[in-house]
């Protein structure tokens, strides 16, 4: 599979992100293929759709029989590596990735196709921006020697990994080799936002930022925006408190966009884990028809777009405060009509507004 093909697959999944996906589909492809780099580090944030790529990467493994050894995929939360006394031990991934292997082979797998599946798995350290090493202004030596042990990691090390006593005996060991495995780091780095922001509009920066025009009120008005998209550079990251070596262990860092009404409207109802589809299914269980207007989409959307520090989770918030009274006795409202041997519920926009009024 190209890249152009393995993107394909994960966009059925991924609503928007195609910048992302574009690299996430090399990253992938350098994988398969055996190519030493390809990592990568994801800058969005909460409900962008960092853990949905990867879940999309996950299912892409698992439906294609040529990609059967990379099936291994592991997220797990960058400062997990640390005890409470700072203590760094990246042993944890390494029991995380036999335990995935261990599940997706069953009872009884080899040690030398544990060890295999291992080494062919992809890793995402998630929440990476919570190991900066600078926290407060101050420097956090804790976060500092977690980039430092995780860099060895992503640049390739040898490690000699002893399986699991009680499922292997004979407590063997395997001989891996993590420059065969693919990175994804993942972060909100929240303050990422106003940090470029105060570069980019300081009296010594010379940029111009871009204008739009926007009506407001009935008046024509021409105003200046800022993206971080547009506007962050590498070298942030390190002002940030991420360590430069760490960061050169990845190809590239790609920011995620912000979700916009009409992303959120293809999230809520056309992807296959959407909230709306999810719903439909629960009360088919009622032998209820769920069905949704256009004008109630877009309202829930919009609502959610105003929200966009938590971006698609906006939706399940909004959509749970209408729908909610509906899960727990759908017989007493009257907007559940009989037809036939079955129910009918038709979500619209009146009943999104008054679900939505705030209330006295």
């Amino acid at each position: 599979m190209v890249p152009v093909e393995i993107n394909q697959l994960l966009q059925r999944d991924v609503i928007g992100q195609e910048e992302a996906l574009r690299f996430v589909s090399v990253a992938i492809f350098k994988h398969v293929m055996g190519e030493r780099y390809g990592n990568l580090m994801l800058i969005g944030s909460s409900g962008t759709g960092k853990t949905t790529i990867m879940r999309s990467v996950e299912r892409l493994y698992e439906e294609k029989t040529e990609l059967q050894k990379y099936r291994v995929v592991v997220i797990i939360n960058a400062n997990t590596f640390a005890s409470d006394e700072g203590v760094v031990d990246t042993s944890r991934l390494f029991t995380r990735l036999e335990e995935r292997v261990r599940r997706v082979l069953g009872k009884g797998a080899d040690p030398e196709e544990i060890g295999r599946y291992m080494q062919h798995a992809t890793v995402c350290l998630d929440e990476i921006d919570k190991v900066s090493g600078m926290i407060g202004g101050k420097p956090y030596v804790t976060g500092i020697n977690i980039q430092q042990a995780l860099l060895t990691l992503v640049e390739g090390e040898k490690v000699d990994w002893r399986l699991d006593r009680e499922t292997d005996k004979d407590q063997t060991v395997v001989h891996l080799d993590t420059s065969k495995m693919l990175f994804f780091c993942a972060g909100a780095f929240e303050a990422l936002y106003d940090q470029v922001f105060r570069r980019v509009t300081s009296p010594t920066s010379r940029v111009k930022l871009p204008t739009e025009t926007v009506l407001d009120d009935g008046r024509v008005e021409i105003r200046e925006y800022f993206t971080l998209r547009h506007h962050f550079r590498q070298e942030d990251l390190f002002d940030y408190g991420m360590v430069p070596q760490f960061l050169s262990r990845f190809d590239n860092a790609i920011i995620l966009e912000d979700l916009h009404s009409g992303l959120l409207t293809r999230i809520f109802t056309d992807t296959r884990d959407s909230v709306f589809q999810a719903s439909k299914n629960f009360f088919d269980k009622y032998k209820i028809d769920l069905e949704i207007t256009e004008g109630a989409v877009r309202r829930i959307s919009d609502e959610a777009a105003k929200r966009s520090r938590i971006g698609a989770r906006a939706l399940k918030d909004i959509y749970g405060r209408i729908i909610k009274p509906f899960e727990f006795d759908p017989f007493s409202r009257p907007e559940v009509q009989k037809e036939g041997k079955r129910h009918r519920l038709v979500i619209d926009e009146n009943l999104v507004r008054s679900s939505l009024r705030p209330r006295a």
